[in-house]
Order: C-alpha cells, then structure tokens, then sequence
C-alpha cells in the first residue's frame, strides 16, 4: 500500500517537472525571439561587400569588365568590317552555369548585351525567351491589330555571329581554408561558318577562412 503510494507521489513530481520544465524552455525561447531586430541598410551599389565567400555581384562586375572589354578590342570586328562593309549583327546566348555553386548567369547575359549595345560598334537582336515573347507579339499582330500596323513575318535580322560562355570553379580544401577558383570563358562564334573569332577567358580566386570556433 505504502510503495504504491509513494510511487503516485514519485509520478506526480515526474509530470510537474516535466510541465515546469517545458513551460520554462517556452519562456527561454520567447524571450530570446522578442529580443531579435532586424536591421536593414542601404548600401553603395559599387561597395564591395564578401559574406561567405561564395560567388557575388563584385564578381560578376569584374568578369563582366574583362570580358567585355576583350571582345570589343577583339581582331574580329576590324576584320569583318572590311569584309562586309558594315557592322556586325551580334546576338548573345546563353552562359552556362558549370560550377558547384548556384549562379544566375543570365547577369552576365545581360551585361554584355548592354555593353555591346553602348559600344555602338554591333547591331543587336534579341535571342532567348525575349525572342520567343517578340514573336509570340509579333503573331497577334495578325489577329488583333489593324493591319497597316502589323509587323510582317520573317522580317527578322540575322544574327552574323552568337556570343556565350561558361562558369566553372575548382575548389581546394584544407581544414578550415579553402580556395576557390571561378574560370568565366565566353566566346564569340561565326554563324555560318562556325568559325571561333574570339575567346577568351579569366579567373576569380578567393581563399576563405573559417573559424575553427563560433559562439
């Protein structure tokens, strides 16, 4: 009778420091959640700010330079100038995400249409799912709009040479150091002959280091 009773008592206790333990991890996580803020800043747009090491708009910024700059000081462009007598119609491609990190490469895409359209030394035209929606658009004219105003069918401009390119990194590890080498390559291809007239490629490399310790 006494050890039943005891081990009522003894279960008692048991639940009211369970309940008395949950209730105060509750407490301890409510109050660290109450003390979290948020903050938020405005930042320079040309400040170079690296978290985790991983690839970002600096980087991007800085193959974009280079690469941009290679192509329009390319040997391709005189050369076919003197051909043709006119100037080269250019239409860019895709770059290809080949790294281990995910990269959206269409910035890269959109920074060299830019920069060629700046130069004023190429024609461009619109290639990709941009080209697809102009024709799409272009489709409709002729159920939806007034015919002296619709655009005529196979009226494109041909594209004399596609540009595109590649991202790929290699990344070597040594306990909390770690190195990481991105390689961008674009090149620049003759349409009708498949001809490479330009490449060219350059690297980022960055080493990470990471505490051994976090608090």
């Amino acid at each position: 009778m006494y050890n039943k009773k005891e081990e009522k008592r003894q279960k008692e206790v048991e639940v009211k420091h369970r309940s008395f333990t949950i209730v105060l991890l509750i407490a301890i996580i409510l109050a660290f959640s109450s003390c979290t803020t948020v903050r938020v800043s405005r930042l320079n747009e040309n400040k170079k700010i690296d978290l985790s090491g991983d690839w970002n708009d600096t980087d991007i910024t800085l193959v974009s330079e280079r690469l941009i700059r290679s192509c329009l000081k390319g040997s391709w462009f005189g050369a076919f100038t003197k051909a043709k007598k006119t100037d080269p119609v250019v239409i860019v491609g895709r770059f290809s995400n080949m790294s281990s990190e995910r990269i959206d490469t269409s910035i890269i895409t959109k920074r060299f249409e830019a920069a060629l359209i700046e130069s004023q030394k190429v024609i461009m035209v619109s290639g990709g799912e941009d080209r697809e929606f102009a024709r799409d658009e272009r489709m409709s004219h002729h159920i939806y709009a007034n015919p002296s105003t619709a655009k005529e069918i196979a009226m494109e401009t041909g594209a004399d040479f596609m540009l595109f390119g590649s991202v790929k990194t290699v990344t070597d590890t040594q306990g909390s150091r770690t190195v990481r080498t991105y390689y961008v390559s674009a090149e620049l291809v003759d349409l009708e002959t498949t001809r490479i007239v330009w490449l060219d490629e350059t690297t980022i490399k960055k080493e990470i280091s990471r505490s051994a310790y976090t608090w």
